[in-house]
């Protein structure tokens, strides 16, 4: 499949022999959006009309995704590998050792696909993509309507369609990932062969929920948070720097957490600094700089 290039800087796809050629427009550039600019080799397609639970229709949405290998003349070699909540469509770049020839992933037999999700600042529509996919608009900002995982799955299910998939081999992710899998499964053994949910679950315990919360509420306290309004310059770093924190204690367990840095410290500028606050602290940083 070939892409045609046309005079706005999105192109259309051509058809691969014996199969109709895809129907979404394609385009690798967002300008509005600096974030989907660190994913190399992303495609992103423009969906013209997609409905969420809650009855919103986004106009003209980014979905952006990135394969690897190729696709089997049956078209039933598709394998969809979903990212946890801070990833993107970049797989290399969070489960790279398990991508290539040979490996889990292996592009040699596989259609490996994977799609960002929405509301992700990595390419599809989110808060930092322009409203109705309008140049001429502003940034959804903190307007961008609230979804779902089955929202997730059922917009990622369009791009499956487009690309002519007939069935898919298996379905990977962890995490939140891991919820989109259990979604997927829905579709039926004679459309996924495979399910892989990894460190995941179908919803969310009063505990989950309410570590969410207090993540969130660090965020909130952050006075350049401003009800989400405000600029790519000034982002509420500090806030987002003791959520991201807050998130890594749940990560691990207590005993991991104990073998791995114990009571361990250091003395920086004459105050105590146990080795967990550094680590925490090391972690939280680029996080904070890609979000």
């Amino acid at each position: 499949m070939t892409d045609a290039p046309q005079a706005n800087g999105l192109t259309t796809p051509t058809a691969t022999t014996g199969y109709p050629a895809p129907k979404f427009e394609r385009t690798q550039t967002q300008p509005e959006n600096p974030f989907a600019a660190l994913i190399p080799d992303q495609h992103i397609a423009i969906i013209p009309s997609f409905t969420l639970e809650s009855g919103v229709t986004l106009r003209n949405a980014p979905l952006a995704y990135s394969t690897r290998g190729t696709l089997s003349p049956d078209r039933d070699n598709a394998m969809v590998i979903c990212h946890a909540l801070t990833g993107s469509a970049d797989v290399s770049d969070w489960w790279g050792p398990l991508l290539g020839p040979g490996r889990a992933f292996d592009i040699s037999r596989f259609f490996v696909i994977c799609m960002n999700s929405l509301g992700s600042p990595y390419g599809s529509a989110s808060p930092v993509t322009n409203i109705d996919g309008n140049p001429a608009n502003e940034r959804y900002g903190p307007e961008f309507p609230l979804t779902t995982i089955r929202d997730d799955v059922n917009f990622h299910k369009l791009l499956l369609d487009d690309l002519g998939i007939k069935q898919v081999a298996a379905v990977i992710g962890g995490s939140m990932g891991g919820m989109l899998v259990l979604e997927w499964a829905y579709f039926g053994s004679d459309y996924v062969r495979c399910i892989v949910p990894i460190a995941t679950s179908s919803r969310h315990s009063a505990w989950g929920i309410s570590w969410g919360e207090a993540q969130r509420q660090s965020i909130y306290a952050d006075p350049k948070y401003d009800d989400g309004y405000y600029p790519f310059t000034d982002p509420p770093t500090a806030g987002l720097g003791a959520a991201r924190m807050s998130a890594l204690l749940t990560y691990r367990s207590r005993n991991s957490f104990e073998s791995r840095f114990g009571r361990n410290t250091s003395l920086i500028d004459f105050t105590i600094s146990f080795s967990l606050f550094s680590a925490m602290s090391y972690s939280s940083i680029p996080f904070t700089m890609s979000h």
